[in-house]
């Protein structure tokens, strides 16, 4: 291996060299942390200079001769095919753009006497590159636009600010820059100045490393410097495989594959990954549990080499790009965004993900739908149905543990793979029965029966999940009278605060009429009695926060007068009207024989 270290300032970097973005690279993602650490080191050691020699005036030989330099590290290239590519390093070579671009337009015809420096500025943004064209020096054509608005001072488009979080950071870094620059050089002369040392005494040092070292380098600078995402590690692990004629073509597969997921959160693109790999090559939490960490790692080992060959095989890395990673990414993103819907066409997925903050459901519905799935639409919503039922389920018959719970659902993988859409939910109903049966020592031959139903209410779940199961049970019963709820069941479940927070209501208050209801064999209150059938879920419901405090200590019947017209339907006794918002009410059921 041959490294070959050159030290060179920003005149010199930005001069004769088009930089490419190599694919190893990910997207520009410095924030405003990183981008003001990186202003206040230059001008920490800027501004002890300037302290000393503000009489100077401000040419390139007195900044040359009386400032101190600025070491900022190093990056790292590859020459490949005539052209030079960024192995590390672009995060601060397009900062160090952003900032010419912004001093660039600070030095105006209006604010400096001499036009010469505003060129020399332009010259080290844009320039004539290979083949007569001109180019930014640090170059990427899918930025280009964004960064041609940038140069002419122009409003970027909707287009632009929509491509990503590289478009996102480079506008929000830019407008950083600027305000930064503009407080910090005040006057013509510190203006001046700063240029010549921005340009003359900011060094930096390339290292130019052979294309054959280009990922050996790349995961040992991420090992022992910033760290990358895992996924960033996989993309130039998977695409270094690949011809560099062939490469940008599944980049571009890679890019478009994750560009909303990566929008989603920093993380999300990590999760997709993890989630994929143990639907598919994971069967019990253990073997789960060996993508937690560097999974860039553990998809090159067995079982997933096993099937997907990717390991020194350019070929293995196109099929898979082309085939599981381009469909399950969006097969993903979907049921994501079926979760984030209050509206959602499959309501279980949101009742999983947003009012119970869980994504077991997402997981299995990777593990059962091939690729191209033709019946993708129907295998979610019966894995999201199934899901919501089992965690329910076992929630109803007291055999609910997180961590059980998490171990069940690899148990399933194996059942669901191939499996068709309308055999799902019996497969998994089955596997809950079993479970339940085996934490309670039963035999029962269905999920519930009314005598363990019957047992169960206040004291034995947490506040979460009564709200959940009231709410769903409020939902039934207006969609049964052909109205709607009162409220969102987001409030109903997760609200908080006067206004959204709705209280788990006891219909039977403690006070002396109710317990004169329940007599013990001597003909005396029982308060055993009184509690258990007082924590009953037959005798709960929701009530907002008012509603439920102004309820206090009464008797039911005057508790019917405190409930507002925006009580749940579960408080309104069977003998009183309903109003239906302009609606008949619905007829009676038919008699059953």
């Amino acid at each position: 291996m041959e490294v070959n270290p050159e030290k060179q300032n920003i005149n010199r970097l930005f001069s004769t060299t088009n930089y490419h973005i190599d694919f190893y690279q990910r997207e520009y993602k410095w924030k405003d942390d990183e981008v003001k650490r990186l202003i206040e080191d230059i001008f920490y050691h800027f501004e002890q200079s300037y302290a000393k020699h503000a009489d100077l005036d401000p040419t390139e030989a007195n900044v040359a001769a009386n400032y101190s330099w600025y070491y900022l590290n190093t990056y790292i290239t590859n020459k490949t095919d005539g052209r030079i590519f960024v192995v590390d390093g672009q995060q601060r070579l397009t900062t160090l753009t952003l900032m010419l671009i912004a001093l660039y337009h600070m030095c105006a015809p209006n604010r400096l006497d001499s036009l010469e420096l505003r060129d020399w500025l332009k010259a080290k943004i844009v320039g004539i590159g290979v083949g007569g064209k001109r180019q930014f020096w640090m170059a990427h054509s899918k930025r280009e636009p964004l960064m041609q608005a940038l140069f002419t001072g122009d409003t970027p488009a909707a287009d632009m600010i929509d491509d990503g979080i590289t478009a996102r950071h480079i506008i929000e870094n830019y407008a950083l820059i600027d305000k930064e620059l503009s407080a910090r050089l005040p006057t013509r002369h510190k203006l001046e100045t700063f240029v010549y040392y921005f340009l003359c005494m900011v060094v930096i040092i390339n290292l130019e490393v052979a294309r054959t070292d280009v990922p050996m380098v790349f995961e040992v600078i991420n090992d022992r410097g910033v760290r990358l995402q895992p996924y960033e590690i996989l993309k130039g692990k998977l695409l270094g495989q690949i011809d560099k004629g062939e490469v940008n073509d599944y980049a571009d597969i890679w890019d478009a594959s994750l560009h909303d997921l990566e929008a989603r959160a920093e993380d999300e693109v990590d999760t997709f990954f993890r989630t994929y790999l143990r639907a598919h090559f994971a069967d019990t939490r253990k073997q789960g549990q060996s993508f937690d960490g560097p999974y860039h790692r553990a998809i090159f080992d067995s079982p997933c080499e096993d099937a997907l060959h990717l390991k020194r095989n350019a070929q293995g890395v196109k099929a898979f790009l082309k085939g599981p990673f381009q469909y399950y990414a969006r097969l993903f993103l979907k049921v994501r965004r079926l979760g984030d819907d209050p509206n959602s066409a499959i309501p279980e997925c949101y009742y999983s993900s947003q009012l119970n903050r869980m994504d077991g459901h997402v997981m299995l519905a990777v593990a059962v739908c091939g690729i191209a799935d033709p019946e993708e639409d129907a295998k979610i919503r019966a894995v999201a149905r199934a899901f919501d039922r089992a965690y329910v389920m076992l929630q109803l018959n007291r055999a609910y543990d997180s961590n059980q719970f998490q171990e069940l659902l690899y148990t399933l993988h194996p059942l669901l793979r191939g499996c068709p859409s309308d055999d799902i939910e019996r497969r998994v109903d089955e596997r809950i029965l079993a479970e339940i049966n085996d934490r309670r020592n039963t035999n029962a031959a269905s999920l519930l029966s009314y005598a363990q139903f019957k047992l169960v209410g206040y004291g034995d779940f947490n506040t979460r999940f009564l709200r959940y199961f009231l709410a769903r049970i409020e939902a039934f019963i207006a969609a049964g009278l052909g109205s709607n709820l009162h409220d969102t069941l987001w409030n109903y479940v997760c609200g908080v605060g006067r206004g959204n927070a709705y209280h788990v209501e006891h219909i039977l208050s403690r006070n002396d009429e109710s317990r004169e209801r329940f007599q013990g064999a001597d003909g005396q209150p029982d308060e055993a009695l009184f509690e258990t059938e007082r924590n009953r879920f037959g005798g709960l419901l929701l009530l907002k926060g008012q509603d439920n405090q102004s309820s206090g200590n009464e008797p039911y019947a005057d508790k019917l007068r405190t409930y507002t017209a925006s009580a749940p339907y579960l408080a309104l006794p069977i003998s009183r009207p309903l109003t239906l918002r302009g609606r008949s009410p619905p007829p009676p059921p038919p008699q059953l024989g």
